[in-house]
Formats: structure tokens, C-alpha cells, sequence
């Protein structure tokens, strides 16, 4: 009788039923906030890679004259232009510029400049973007994200792949390395 009156005893016991659910549900909240965490990271990374791209065109639009040395400490730059993310060897950089030489005109490389792999474009979408004896400046980027949150979990890493355009400012072309129009050749340099 008296085992039996300590079993209803303890079925009628309530408190401990607060830790339990939420021993129950916790685990549930934790990758709830996680989740949340990882996308607003992940939209932080898209976010910077696009406003450096931007920023790059920009600089590199404003010039008359550039240097591969000079591109060298734009590209060198992004560790600050980035903060807080990690750029060091996440970061692929791609300059060109595209010339128009005829009244047609037909878009024809003149230079470009790369960090790590080169972000492929399609030269013919730029067709429209100049009239002849003018260029264009495409700055293309490729970010390599990876989130602590997701490594933990084996997630994957994000590539984030940015390509943007300006129209040189003060003169029709801008002269890299001495040459207005090196033959469109791609050279790589390291950061």
C-alpha cells in the first residue's frame, strides 16, 4: 500500500515538468537562432563582396593612367575595405578594361589584371556600353565564404560572384602599365 500511495504521489508531481519541455524544446530554439544567425552572416558576406566590387570600379574608374603595382594595393586594401570578413586567400580579382574601336562598336579586350582565378564574362555583354574610341572598366570578384556556424556542421562554403562596370571618368581610355591596349593580354600578379 505504501509503494502505491509513493506511484500516485509521484505521478501527481508537477515540478518538474518545466525542465523537461524545455530540455524538450532547447535544442529546437538553439538551431532556430543559429539559423538565423548563419543567414544574416551570410547576407552580411554578399552585402560586402558587392560594395567592394562597386568600390573598386569606382577607384579604378576615376584614373587616367593605372599600374599593375596599383591595382596590387587596391586588391591589397579589401583586408580593410572587408572588414570584418576574411579575405585573405578567399579572394579572386579580375580588372578589365573593353575598348571599342570602330563606329559598330565591336567590343575588343585591351587589358586585364588578375588575383587568383579569373572571373569569367562574356565579352559581348558589354556591347552596347561604349561608342568608338571609348572603353569601359569591368571589375569582377569572387569571394569564398565560410562560417564558422557552418563548418561546425560540415556545411559547404559560399561562393559569392560579383561583376560590375563604370565608364573611365577623365579620359576615353585608361593606360595600364604605359599601354592603352596591350593586345588584351591577362596578366596575373599576386596580392
Amino acid at each position: 500500500m505504501i509503494k502505491r500511495a509513493k506511484l500516485l504521489s509521484l505521478i501527481r508531481d508537477r515540478r518538474g515538468i518545466a525542465a523537461t519541455e524545455f530540455a524538450l524544446i532547447a535544442p529546437a530554439l538553439i538551431f532556430l537562432v543559429m539559423g538565423v544567425l548563419e543567414m544574416s552572416f551570410r547576407f552580411r558576406a554578399n552585402e560586402e563582396a558587392t560594395r567592394y566590387s562597386h568600390e573598386v570600379a569606382d577607384l579604378v574608374a576615376r584614373e587616367d593612367t593605372l599600374t599593375t603595382q596599383g591595382l596590387r594595393e587596391i586588391y591589397n586594401a579589401s583586408v580593410y575595405m572587408m572588414k570584418p570578413l576574411e579575405t585573405t586567400n578567399r579572394l579572386d580579382f579580375d580588372v578589365a578594361q573593353v575598348g571599342f574601336e570602330t563606329s559598330a562598336a565591336t567590343p575588343r579586350l585591351f587589358w586585364r589584371r588578375v588575383v587568383g582565378a579569373p572571373v569569367d564574362f562574356n565579352i559581348s555583354d558589354t556591347k552596347d556600353m561604349g561608342g568608338q574610341d571609348e572603353a569601359v572598366i569591368r571589375v569582377g570578384i569572387r569571394y569564398h565564404y565560410e562560417s564558422v556556424l557552418s563548418n561546425l556542421f560540415g556545411g559547404k562554403t559560399m561562393t559569392i560572384e560579383k561583376s560590375v562596370y563604370a565608364r573611365p571618368r577623365g579620359e576615353r581610355e585608361i593606360t595600364m602599365d604605359g599601354k592603352a591596349d596591350d593586345g588584351g593580354a591577362t596578366t596575373y600578379f599576386t596580392g
